[in-house]
């Protein structure tokens, strides 16, 4: 395990409710919620990221771009009837 550093942060009240509000079920260890909170932003920027690059590549441009002219055109279903279809399809 890493060695555990002690930090100071300044917070507002809404946000000290929502951390004292999250870290009750967790035994109030408000330490983890906070760990939890950064470990999950940063998974989450990660994830923008490889979004954003892979917007940028071409063919997968030109499917998204297909994509919205099937939908602009009603060439799509909704998902919902495609469920139908498959629950249909299995009796």
């Amino acid at each position: 395990m890493s060695p555990v550093r002690k930090i100071q942060v300044t917070i507002d009240d809404e946000t000290v409710r929502l951390l004292e509000a999250l870290a009750a079920p967790r035994a109030s260890n408000k330490s983890f919620v906070v760990r939890e909170a950064v470990r999950r932003m940063a998974e989450q920027e990660g994830f923008e990221q490889y979004l954003d690059w892979l917007e940028q590549q071409p063919d997968i441009r030109m499917s998204l771009e297909r994509a919205r002219a099937d939908e602009r055109e009603g060439r799509t279903v909704a998902h919902e009837q495609v469920l139908r279809r498959l629950r249909r399809s299995r009796r």
